[in-house]
């Protein structure tokens, strides 16, 4: 849901999908057993039979309980004994999306600060030693469409844990020197972003996809550098306000006694009114062309494909999951690893991903590592498997494979007390439907062919599609031109002073 996060992991992600070398032909044919050679243990294995898994999401107004406290601050609660832990993970109606231009960083600096700022009453060494002493934690950040403040403590420590949460959610120093560190921080890692192949390409795929919009802005340095103290403590005393805040308790407690020790640290915490800004919506106009960075000091090429997709909102999100699957999304049971680099052994890593989880317009993006010489041809056959997702049914042997391994993993979202809290949370947050994930797995297994057929029509769009490329043009097996529109894209030192 955080979108130009979940764009730069995914495109990071995706060129790291598939661990083992590239193998050239079909892979093998799975071992047969041999019944002679079955021993009696082997055998008494597979007779085994066991009951399906009977398990149902919490649900608040259940197993979790949801309160409003007087200052506006809502809890969602849900108790969990099994080990002696305490957990707090709070969520903040801010972040880069609310960010004006001239401003840009200033949301990412606040977080980072009110944390490493320590507060008005613990400098940042005695802050680090008290949670130390408790083997505890509280961490804070600001993404962009969020902000987050967390506490880890041992189930003893629950009432200074609390103090030291609370403290740094209302009272952060914003000290300078720590300040200055974060902004240097910042300089450097604008200083190096030509550096590695994966951050141009995922910086160059998102401004071109989202010009004009939060999602695609790129950071820079005479902007960070303006940011001031007095910034920062602005910027919070805007969007930090009970009122403005859910918090997700979770672990070894006692719910009303966590209840009365949250309205006594809060206590003097009072509501505001905040007006925030409207979010731009993201405009749906395509931006088609392939977009070529030279780096003649690599030897090979990354490259990734996209366009803009759907909504959070939208009613096919199950089906275009299940089309992505099979599509890219499956690992070596998918199309393009398939074809790519099981087939051609032209990619190390080769997927897509669909972001169907996004409060605007998401993005539908295939990425892939290629050698530098066979740049062309895997550029080619990642948009023929495209292409031919929207030219045929999927079998339904690849329908029920897709359709398994999303009810398969659909538990592990929910592998924790804590997990469970913040997709709760999340669905309150964005404004989702509370039975989002009751719903889930029916709503999977009612996807059909013939929906994974529509949507790959409907929603692959290969003529819209932005590519971009990072490599050593010069030993490109070929011209890019055609396969679509080329322009180069010059690579300039970034201005850091």
């Amino acid at each position: 849901m955080k979108t130009k996060t979940w764009i730069l992991t995914i495109l990071c992600g995706l060129l790291a999908f598939v661990l083992a070398p590239a193998q050239h032909g079909r892979p093998a044919e799975p071992i047969k057993k041999d019944p002679a050679k079955v021993s009696p243990g082997s055998k008494k294995l597979d007779a085994l039979k066991y009951r399906d898994l009977v398990w149902s999401v919490p649900e608040i107004g259940k197993e979790v309980k949801k309160l409003t406290l007087a200052n506006g601050m809502t809890l969602y609660l849900y108790p969990d004994h099994s080990l002696p832990i305490f957990n707090v993970q709070a969520i903040i109606r801010t972040g880069e999306i609310y960010e004006p231009a001239e401003k840009a960083g200033l949301t990412r600096l606040c977080g980072t600060v009110m944390r490493s700022g320590g507060t008005k009453t613990l400098t940042p060494d005695s802050l680090n030693a008290e949670l130390e002493f408790m083997a505890g934690s509280v961490e804070t950040g600001i993404g962009t469409e969020q902000g987050s403040t967390s506490l880890n403590v041992l189930a003893k420590d629950i009432d200074r844990g609390l103090e030291i949460f609370a403290d740094v959610l209302m009272n952060p120093e914003f000290r300078q020197d720590k300040l200055d560190l974060a902004k240097d921080q910042i300089k450097e890692q604008i200083r190096r972003r030509n550096d590695q192949p994966g951050s141009i390409l995922a910086r160059e795929f998102t401004s071109r996809v989202y010009p004009d919009h939060p999602y695609g802005r790129v950071l820079e340095w005479e902007t960070v550098k303006k940011l001031t103290r007095e910034d920062l403590i602005n910027w919070h005393k805007t969007y930090y306000a009970p009122n403005n805040v859910m918090l997700g308790i979770s672990g070894d407690f006692d719910a009303e006694k966590v209840v009365e020790k949250i309205k006594k640290v809060f206590a003097r915490w009072e509501k505001k009114n905040i007006n925030f800004p409207s979010i731009p919506k993201v405009a749906d106009k395509p931006n088609p062309g392939i977009y070529v960075v030279d780096k003649p000091n690599l030897n090979q090429t990354n490259l990734t494909m996209g366009h803009l997709g759907v909504d959070f909102t939208n009613p096919d999100i199950y089906a275009l999951n299940v089309m992505n699957y099979i599509l890219g999304g499956g690992g070596f049971t998918s199309r393009l690893t398939s074809r790519v680099r099981s087939d051609l052994g032209l990619a190390y890593s080769v997927g897509s991903q669909f972001n169907t989880g996004s409060r605007d317009l998401g993005t539908f993006a295939a990425t892939c590592q290629t050698k530098t010489e066979t740049t062309h041809k895997a550029a080619a056959e990642m948009l023929a498997v495209i292409k031919k997702m929207r030219e045929a049914p999927v079998s339904e042997e690849e329908l029920k494979t897709a359709k398994d391994a999303y009810i398969n993993r659909f538990v592990f979202q929910f592998t924790s007390a804590g997990a469970v809290v913040g997709q709760l949370m999340g669905l309150d947050y964005f404004g989702r439907d509370p039975k989002f994930y009751n719903n889930y797995l029916d709503n999977v297994r009612k996807v059909t062919v013939e929906d994974v057929f529509r949507v790959a029509k409907t929603y692959l769009k290969p003529e819209n599609l932005t590519m971009v490329v990072v490599g050593n043009v010069a030993g490109f097996d070929a011209d890019l031109s055609n396969l679509g529109s080329t322009t180069k894209v010059a690579l300039t030192p970034p201005s850091v002073e």
